[in-house]
């Protein structure tokens, strides 16, 4: 019994030394960072893990570039947290958490845009001030992120990781952190001198990512741009059309009832069809969305800046009405000032200055939508039959609505050769001359014998 006893108040020892140990370990890191406290309202401390640091020494090194305090609503957030996993393994959505939780930016006061990626890319973030314009960049070094992280899954001790992680100098934890100013007005007024810079990827090749989602942020991005942006990664015109587009068709066909949603024929398609996929969840995976490309012939025959098929759906009737739009992408270049040959410069700051300038023109068109969106062509679809007609491989929708004409059906002609009679006949001789010359051959051979 003593024994037992004995065993007993060693085991609560060893706890108790245990759970101070960690205690303080936890106590130190608070102390050391109180900021760090901020993490509690959603994170346990236990739970705390380097990407949730990472987040924290980002925003901190954005704090004192930019001059700003927590909670500050002229101060934009974009990374692309929560789409990178680093090195296939370690996944980015801590840094969301401690991000909104240590700078005050959030989704809900839109100044927190977390954007696509693909999954291998390095996680990074960038801190822009309205009004100034300056804009911090700051990337993580995937390795030793990396490292960290596995020790901080292995290790019993976490908070000595977290120490240790936390007493890493700036320049070994992030690859790279670069200050530079985005203002869209300081852009437009310099390109050869901001080109520059894109070309040397200042921000590590996210530059147009960065610039335009900052500068239509700056002037006032509506809601369903900004989703349609967090989907793109990017804001662009045609991205812009698409929201346009949105609100026409909220307006000319609009849904009415619970079992109605929108189908897309994207023929053919660009930016704007993410638009629809973010705001509309007519996506191509749930077959709400069909995408189809035309060839420069195709679309000489159609309307001119035709830009799809759109089928307000009705599952409970199973039939739809249907629309075909335009987007005159000549007026709005002209009402830009842009040349639309510019679009395709990129040997010079002309590619990115021309979406850059229409971006902030076209935000000035929201809410007007007529003034760009027309209608060529209405019709109904009485059933799902006759839906999927227009959407099946190998044909044109265009084509069976009779907006453009069907493809004439090429005639291939067959030549045969005709061989001349007397040819046959010079065979024949020349078969004939053989047998007789064989023959008389075998009959000498046979006199020799």
């Amino acid at each position: 019994m003593q024994l037992l006893r004995l065993c007993v108040l060693f085991a609560f020892l060893i706890l108790f030394v245990t759970a101070t140990s960690m205690t303080a370990v936890g106590a130190s890191l608070m102390d050391d960072y109180p900021d760090l406290e901020y993490l509690e309202v959603l994170i346990n401390e236990e739970e705390i893990s380097p990407m949730h640091l990472l987040a924290y020494r980002a925003v901190n090194v954005a704090m004192e570039r930019l001059g700003f305090q927590r909670g500050n609503i002229d101060v934009l957030v974009i990374t692309n947290a929560g789409a990178s996993i680093i090195m296939d393994e370690y996944p980015t959505s801590d840094c969301l958490d401690a991000l909104a939780l240590i700078s005050g930016c959030c989704e809900s006061r839109g100044n927190l845009i977390s954007v696509n990626s693909p999954k291998w890319k390095a996680v990074w973030f960038a801190f822009y001030r309205k009004g100034s314009g300056d804009c911090v960049y700051i990337e993580a070094n995937s390795n030793v992120l990396a490292s960290y992280m596995e020790e901080w899954r292995a290790a019993t001790d976490k908070g000595a990781v977290l120490e240790a992680f936390m007493n890493l100098a700036d320049e070994e934890l992030f690859e790279r952190v670069a200050v530079e100013n985005v203002g869209a007005e300081n852009l437009l007024n310099n390109p050869e001198a901001w080109h520059e810079r894109m070309e040397s990827k200042v921000f590590g090749g996210n530059e147009f990512s960065i610039m335009t989602i900052a500068a239509c942020w700056d002037k006032g991005l509506p809601y369903e741009l900004y989703r349609a942006a967090e989907l793109h990664n990017h804001i662009c015109p045609g991205l812009i059309s698409g929201t346009i587009i949105i609100e026409y068709l909220d307006k000319y066909l609009p849904i009415q009832e619970n079992d109605q949603y929108y189908i897309i024929l994207a023929v053919p398609p660009w930016c704007k069809d993410d638009a629809f996929q973010a705001v509309y969840d007519s996506t191509v995976g749930k077959r709400r969305m069909t995408v189809m490309m035309l060839s420069r012939e195709q679309s000489q025959q159609l309307p001119s800046n035709v830009a799809g098929i759109y089928v307000r759906w009705d599952r409970g009737d199973g039939r739809g009405d249907a629309v075909v739009l335009t987007f005159d992408w000549d007026r709005a270049c002209e009402q830009s000032g842009i040349e639309r040959s510019w679009f395709k410069d990129f040997n010079t700051y002309k590619w990115w200055y021309a979406r850059l300038k229409m971006d902030l023109d076209l935000l000035d068109k929201l809410g007007e939508p007529e003034e760009l969106v027309s209608t060529v062509e209405e019709f109904t679809i009485e059933s799902s039959s006759e839906l999927t007609n227009l959407r099946i491989a190998g044909v044109n929708p265009y084509v069976n609505i009779g907006l453009m004409p069907a493809p004439e059906q090429e005639t291939i002609e067959v030549q045969v050769e005709v061989v001349p009679t007397w040819i046959y006949a010079v065979i024949a001789i020349l078969i004939l001359v053989t047998i007789l010359i064989t023959t008389a051959c075998i009959v000498k051979l046979r006199k020799t014998r």
